[in-house]
């Protein structure tokens, strides 16, 4: 495909699941929260819900395009994001009065920093082009879905 038609039709899928997501969102929010009947919660959901919409289809266009630097950059952005928000919780824990009614374990927020730091590094191999796309996307959603998974369970 072209570099046209590969933009136009991640553009055309972009605006339908914003719809989508638009005409969707009552009955998302009536199941998940149907206790709550407040306005703030549709506007999150969409406005949270049109970044994840925006990001998976950047992400979408970059791999079709094959743009190993873009995707490299985000992959590593991603990942100081990640590693931002356990190291962050980690001082919040230790060194602030600031009191959460849930806390994450230590050994848990420890273990997705060392993913991030790995994710970060997978980000750099793919902006030099030392790893394939699809196998630093694999690895990365694999540490990322590990990570989560150890954090829910």
């Amino acid at each position: 495909m072209r570099r046209q038609k590969i933009i136009l039709l991640h553009l055309v899928l972009f605006l339908i699941l914003i719809v989508t997501l638009f005409l969707t969102s009552e009955a998302i929010l009536n199941y998940f929260a149907s206790g709550f009947h407040d306005v703030s919660l549709w506007i999150n959901l969409m406005v949270f819900g049109s970044i994840i919409i925006f990001c998976m289809i950047t992400f979408s266009c970059l791999i079709f395009l094959k743009q190993h630097k873009a995707l490299g950059i985000l992959i590593t952005l991603g990942n100081l994001f990640w590693m931002w928000i356990g190291l962050k919780l980690l001082y919040r824990y230790h060194f602030s009065s600031i009191l959460s009614t849930y806390y994450t374990s230590d050994w848990i927020l420890i273990v997705n920093t060392i993913f991030s730091i790995i994710g970060i590094y997978i980000g750099f191999k793919v902006y030099s082009k030392k790893i394939s796309i699809g196998k630093a996307l694999t690895i990365n959603i694999v540490l990322l879905l590990i990570g989560i998974l150890i954090q829910i369970l």
